[in-house]
């Protein structure tokens, strides 16, 4: 019973990572978007700014993922270690 409410602990983690990933590309999307539009308005290099605001939040918003996932990652093989370590002890 415990082994199944930790599975269902780890599919909400994955579920949040998958909506904060999707917020935050949208999010750094559209500050992008808006950000570059009004620099290119102001400085005369339409289109320019915009394409690179549109990439650079796109380029943000797969780094925070990975930064994600790999503390994920981390806290994964901490808790297989932690796993093993008992099971070892159990058996002494």
């Amino acid at each position: 019973m415990v082994a199944k409410k930790n599975n269902y602990w780890d599919y909400a983690r994955y579920a949040n990572i998958a909506f904060s990933f999707g917020v935050t590309l949208t999010t750094g999307i559209l500050l992008g978007f808006y950000g570059g539009s009004w620099l290119d308005r102001r400085w005369g290099t339409a289109p320019w700014l915009m394409l690179a605001g549109i990439l650079l939040g796109i380029g943000l918003g797969f780094y925070s993922m990975l930064n994600e996932l790999r503390v994920l990652e981390r806290e994964r093989k901490g808790r297989t270690t932690d796993a093993r370590e008992r099971d070892r002890t159990k058996r002494h």
